[in-house]
């Protein structure tokens, strides 16, 4: 054998007894879906090509959308899940839903109706009124900032380390506005938004379909709070959306409400 040989063959063995023995690189960077009713973060481990969902200290994989606040704290998760009975005018959920965006007048009426916690206006945009030590007016990212923190200490009390860097993923029909209100939102939460990815495009990736001999996929996505179809097209491994529709007003919390409606309205007669 070679003395060039004996090198390769010795750098072979060294690469794999280093997979084997040694500690795989701690993740820098997680993944983050903020959802309207229920959030969740993960990490890509190196080496093993594998995606951990990292749980809160109950072991829950994902976390109420919730923010409930009294005189004394913030709750997040669900530990405000729990006060939402007890204080539902300073309870606030669904902030996705008005994140970045602008209402009418009548519109935001209509919103408002909806929920047990107050809603304001303010120049088009919702901001929610909610009572601590003193009355105080909170915005939408604002909430969102803190179900990001929440998951950003979850994923450092998991990896052992600081982190500052993700990824997180949008509905499609998310405008630009939107969007930079969610990445300022991860900004207060004091995440660096590396990237904002589409929900559909999120979910093609998840199950390889990048990977897949395709080249469109239809992705159908029912969550919590919305309702999107999206028609995707693969170019180089990455997906191109070409199509959407979807109703942010026909997800599952929808279906709830609509069937508590209707069962109230059944025992009434």
């Amino acid at each position: 054998m070679t003395v060039l040989g004996s090198a390769i063959l010795t750098l072979l063995l060294a690469g794999y007894l280093a997979q084997q023995y040694l500690p795989m690189p701690t993740p820098k960077v997680i993944g983050i879906d903020l959802g309207t009713t229920y959030c969740s973060v993960g990490v890509f481990l190196p080496g093993k090509g594998q995606v951990k969902v990292i749980p809160d200290e109950n072991g829950h994989n994902s976390i109420p959308s919730i923010v409930s606040f009294t005189e004394n704290d913030v709750y997040v998760g669900y530990d405000a899940l729990e006060l939402a009975d007890a204080n539902p005018q300073n309870t606030v959920y669904d902030a996705k839903r008005f994140i970045g965006k602008i209402f009418t007048t009548k519109e935001l009426l209509n919103e408002s109706s909806r929920y047990p916690f107050k809603i304001l206006n303010n120049k088009g945009t919702a901001e929610f009124s909610v009572v601590t030590n003193e009355t105080i007016r909170v915005t939408p990212e604002y909430i969102s900032s803190r179900l990001l923190l929440k998951l950003k200490r979850m994923s450092e009390e998991f990896l052992g380390m600081p982190v500052s860097k993700a990824v997180i993923s949008v509905p499609a029909e998310f405008d630009e506005r939107q969007r930079n209100y969610t990445i300022r939102a991860a900004r207060l939460a004091g995440l660096n938004i590396l990237r904002v990815i589409n929900e559909p495009t999120a979910a093609a990736l998840a199950y390889g379909l990048h990977k897949a001999d395709v080249s469109n996929v239809l992705v159908v996505d029912l969550g919590g709070g919305t309702l999107d179809v999206s028609l995707l097209s693969k170019q180089g491994g990455m997906f191109l959306t070409r199509a959407m529709a979807g109703n942010n007003k026909l997800g599952g919390q929808d279906f709830n409400q609509r069937y508590w409606k209707k069962d109230i309205y059944t025992r009434q007669k």
